[in-house]
């Protein structure tokens, strides 16, 4: 068994030496290890994270969901996924219902970078709609036994909160035009016009929900800037009232493939109006890296800007990112560390000179 000081550098990644050196393991030994990915890694980077005044910080863990921390120190998630690969059916599905499908498999192509389990704070935990990917069971399960976090959703996602055994004091109801505050940030709830949420669930054919029950955006007014949360909406004209009466820095914004016969997420053409349409400075694309069904190319929408909206800023960003604004909007794609920084040529085998016992730590 290998020596339990090298099982972890102690924020959360394993050690090449321990997962390489034989020991006796069980299949929830290897589920526990290696799931999610990333460990706790992310949850430590975000805990430990300083973002100074005038600047808000941004985590993107792939597919819809976010983190955000501020300058004040609050932690809140948006729409966060901590779920499985699943199929939808006809008697719920508004994808289903839209195309006909009786059923469709939602293949998650993305890793879990998070451990919804390894917040030590959590302010709010925020869905725009009632989707399981954007109110998602195993996220609230884990916050509502480790956080004293709330719980904010539009009326219908409210419902859901319920049925997940959410607290009624631990709930924020909202709806278009209001607004709840968490320390030193406001968090306004604007209209999302989700055409395929107001057919999901309840309702009978031709009578989808009203947009203001089933869905809401979220503009997060921080020291650092404003930034807009869109999650699965379909283009509409009335985004240009967003663009009007509010200020809107970075826009996080749907986009991905759709066959003929129904339209989940919107194209990189959509996408790129509904930038518009809201004024934001700085468009990151979402949601286009998560389904196998509907897996896009944002090098398309990265054309499309360069071509038709050339003032308009975007931002690609990878699965963990971090992105703090304003200091990172002109990095256009995000790029991992190398860790280039650690690299020491004087110990080098192949270029240094090495003595045998040098210390290397």
């Amino acid at each position: 068994m290998p020596n339990s000081d090298e099982k972890s550098d102690g924020r959360g990644i394993l050690s090449a030496a321990y997962v390489s050196t034989n020991h006796d393991i069980t299949r929830d030994d290897w589920l526990h290890e290696v799931f999610p990915e990333w460990g706790t890694f992310l949850n430590k980077e975000i805990d430990e994270a300083t973002v100074k005044s005038g600047t808000v910080a941004l985590w993107w863990f792939g597919g819809p969901s976010f983190a955000i921390k501020t300058s004040s120190g609050e932690i809140f998630l948006i729409d966060n996924y901590a779920g499985p690969s699943a199929y939808s059916s006809y008697a719920y599905c508004g994808v289903c219902r839209t195309s006909g499908a009786p059923s469709i498999n939602w293949l998650r192509l993305g890793p879990q970078v998070i451990d919804p389990w390894a917040f030590t704070r959590l302010d709010a935990a925020f869905s725009t709609h009632h989707h399981n990917d954007h109110c998602d069971l195993y996220t609230i399960k884990a916050a509502l036994k480790t956080t004293r976090c709330a719980f904010v959703g539009p009326a219908v996602t409210v419902d859901k909160f319920r049925e997940f055994e959410v607290p009624e004091d631990r709930i924020r109801l909202v709806r278009p035009g209001d607004s709840v505050v968490f320390g030193n940030t406001e968090v306004m709830a604007l209209i999302n016009y989700d055409v395929i949420a107001s057919m999901t669930g309840s309702g009978g054919p031709g009578q989808p929900r009203p947009y203001e029950d089933v869905a809401v955006s979220y503009l997060f007014k921080t020291d650092g800037g404003n930034i807009l949360f869109m999650a699965d909406t379909s283009y509409h004209n009335g985004y240009v009232t967003i663009g009007a009466n509010h200020h809107v820095d970075v826009a996080c914004i749907n986009m991905g493939h759709a066959a003929p016969g129904a339209t989940d997420k919107m194209s990189p053409y959509e996408t790129m109006r509904v930038a518009q349409a809201v004024r934001t400075e700085v468009l990151v694309p979402m949601h286009y890296d998560n389904w196998a069904n509907s897996q896009e190319d944002p090098s398309v929408l990265e054309w499309l800007v360069q071509r038709e909206a050339p003032g308009l800023k975007t931002v690609i960003l990878q699965p963990g990112a971090r992105f703090v604004y304003p200091d990172d909007k002109n990095i256009g794609r995000y790029k991992y560390p190398d860790y280039a920084e650690l690299y020491r040529p004087e110990y080098s085998w192949e270029y240094g000179s090495p003595s045998k016992g040098v210390a290397t730590s």
